[in-house]
């Protein structure tokens, strides 16, 4: 559990669970110039004729010289809606800091989700790279494989396969020079995990000695199976 500090050594007021800001009674206390008591009562009162709800606020308890108390932890809505009625002589500057406060965490909690973002759509990219080698490595050899079973036009089979493969898992391909450039990271998970199932797929065949035409009909119907994968990509 971690809280942040507001200025001028004010009490650790806001801290960060599950990438949820909370606010703690005691500190909504503390911030408004009132006893403790008093604001839990004010809370009870709110939440039993359901101006704050059960989904936006949490009892607790916390141990002090060995006992047990009672305290609430508040989510945005559930703080947001609170403040107007805990008043106390500190109420306006209460409110000022504590909101200040809390739209700084929020601000910092954001910057890390978007700087985790980036890190799983790096690590994605780097890994659907490997996967396009592997699946690249593999058609090049199905292209030799059908050319000595006979085929006269067996090099389109490099664009046709890349074709499937973003067909199982885009509903429409937009005018794109680069479409892996416009996927998000969950989407590049998706893509590599088709094209190395497509890779194993066609070598599994070729091992087996399948004639070329039926292993590239069994390689449709298996990326046929991805349907659960498959989104709309926008251009952006």
């Amino acid at each position: 559990m971690k809280h942040t500090e507001l200025p001028n050594k004010t009490a650790l007021v806001i801290h960060g669970k599950n990438n949820q800001i909370i606010v703690d009674s005691r500190d909504l206390a503390k911030e408004f110039g009132r006893a403790h008591k008093n604001v839990l009562q004010t809370l009870d009162g709110l939440i039993k004729d359901n101006t704050i709800s059960r989904l936006e606020s949490k009892p607790r308890n916390y141990k002090k010289l060995g006992r047990d108390y009672r305290r609430y932890e508040l989510n945005k809505a559930g703080f947001l809606k609170a403040m107007p009625f805990i008043g106390g002589r500190k109420s306006r500057e209460g409110q000022r800091r504590l909101v200040d406060a809390f739209l700084e965490q929020e601000s910092k909690l954001e910057c890390q989700s978007k700087e985790r973002e980036k890190f799983a759509y790096q690590i994605a990219r780097l890994s659907g790279k490997d996967s396009r080698a592997i699946l690249t490595e593999v058609i090049q050899k199905f292209i030799v494989y059908a050319t000595r079973q006979g085929s006269g036009s067996a090099d389109r089979y490099y664009c046709i396969i890349t074709k499937l493969v973003y067909q199982a898992l885009i509903s429409r391909q937009p005018k794109a020079s680069c479409i892996r450039e416009l996927l998000t990271a969950i989407q590049l998970s998706h893509l590599s995990t088709i094209e190395l199932t497509a890779a194993q797929a066609i070598d599994d065949d070729m091992q087996s000695g399948v004639a070329y035409k039926i292993i590239y009909q069994r390689l449709k119907s298996t990326l046929n199976g991805f349907s659960g994968f498959k989104t709309a990509l926008l251009e952006g």
